[in-house]
């Protein structure tokens, strides 16, 4: 866990009411280690079950936790939310009334303008959400509903109208917004699922991915390929669509061995302020996950040549450093990975106790190679990990530690051939 703000001043500021208890997602895809390529903020409110506001902040690039806040409760029992902009989040009650909630601060305090001001009746929705571009989604009953958001202050039906009727059949388990007329969702089997509407009020849906994502309460996105699924263990992780408008999965960069918080996140509802973040997709990723070894490891030099060998137990995870092709080597590499990068070097991963890709894939940085192991001519389970360029090696320490790091890593021609070995 990397979060800006400890658990015990977390645990102080909420006053007990968040609690801690070791989090886990079971059953999720092969996991990635990565530092997203994202600017601007994440802004995440939220509703505890004693009716009082959130608002914590989280950092786009590297899932850290900035802070939390703890507001007044609003003064009724919640039942959906969706945030419009960065100091109006409205909220339905279970009796189906609709307030608008006027933030005045969220910077050092949590405070709001006044009490929450009914604006609405009639709203028996069990979800919603805003998009960032005029439309407010709900649904209720199984049936998704479209609304035009007309003020950043909605007064009443006047700014909130033209209700349409999408579709029906939207029995999801949460929902969120992942764009302009684009909205994210699991279901109660574990799907990852995306839905486009478009501006007849027709839709379509892909499935991003088809078991793993049956753990999260709830979800959240402020845009940018950003998602934030929160456990029935109160943990928050956090993924990475490299590419979000081509309606596949398989680019999602995982990183349940980095999460916001393992644990703590005890609101009911939560809301993320749309389109907040940016993202362009990272090029690097760390090899392995952040706490498989020390960084000191990764200060070690080779006994032939440019190269370094990590020492990790049989079975741990190994990423795709870069974007490129996936071929298989041998001899004394054992079951070994080779990589042709996008960048012009040869990536290559040897003695791995089992690939996990197949020959010719295409693979994405973070993206699941395999797992380490003890193949070919090795004395005892590690890694080996190596870099050439046109046939020579170059030592690749200094671009592990500056991934390990989460910062921009030296270009690979930048490396030194030599030094790194004894």
């Amino acid at each position: 866990m990397k979060n800006a703000v400890s658990r015990p001043v977390l645990g102080a500021l909420l006053a007990g009411v968040m609690t801690f208890g070791l989090a886990s997602v079971t059953a999720a895809p092969a996991q990635a280690a990565a530092t997203a390529g994202c600017t601007g903020s994440v802004s995440v409110y939220g509703l505890l079950a004693d009716g009082r506001l959130t608002y914590s902040q989280i950092n786009p690039s590297n899932g850290d936790r900035i802070k939390t806040l703890i507001g007044p409760a609003l003064g009724f029992t919640p039942k959906a939310m969706a945030t419009l902009n960065f100091n109006t989040v409205l909220v339905t009650d279970t009796g189906g009334a609709l307030y608008r909630v006027d933030v005045k601060t969220n910077n050092l305090s949590l405070g709001l303008v006044g009490p929450p001001v009914q604006i609405g009746t009639g709203w028996t929705h069990d979800k919603l959400v805003y998009d960032g571009h005029g439309h407010l989604y709900g649904t209720a009953g199984g049936v998704l509903i479209q609304y035009l958001v007309s003020q950043d202050k909605p007064a009443g039906s006047q700014h909130i109208g033209q209700r349409k009727e999408i579709g029906h059949g939207f029995v999801l388990k949460t929902l969120a917004s992942s764009g302009d007329d684009r909205l994210l969702a699991n279901t109660t089997d574990g799907r990852l699922l995306e839905y486009r509407i478009d501006s007849a009020g027709g839709w379509s849906g892909a499935e991003l991915a088809a078991s793993g994502w049956s753990a999260f309460e709830q979800l959240v996105s402020p845009g940018g390929g950003l998602y934030y699924g929160v456990t029935g263990a109160n943990g928050m992780y956090w993924y990475q669509d490299v590419d979000p408008s081509d309606r596949s999965g398989t680019d999602i960069v995982y990183h349940n061995d980095d999460p916001v918080d393992a644990s703590g996140w005890t609101q009911t509802l939560l809301s993320a302020q749309p389109e907040t973040a940016t993202c362009t997709g990272a090029d690097y990723a760390y090899v392995l996950p952040r706490t498989a070894v020390p960084r000191t490891e990764l200060d070690d030099p080779h006994h032939d040549y440019a190269a370094i060998d990590i020492p990790v137990p049989t079975g741990t995870p190994v990423y795709a450093v870069t974007r490129g092709t996936v071929s298989y080597i041998g001899g004394g590499f054992g079951n070994g990975i080779q990589v042709e990068g996008d960048d012009g070097a040869t990536y290559i991963y040897g003695h791995l106790d089992q690939r996990g890709i197949a020959a010719g894939a295409r693979v994405t940085p973070g993206q699941y190679l395999g797992e380490s192991g003890n193949t070919g001519q090795s004395t005892g389970p590690h890694l080996h990990f190596e870099i050439r360029i046109g046939g020579v090696k170059h030592c690749p320490q200094a671009m592990l530690r500056a991934l390990y790091d989460g910062v921009t890593p030296p270009s690979p021609g930048s490396l030194p051939t030599s030094g790194c070995s004894y």
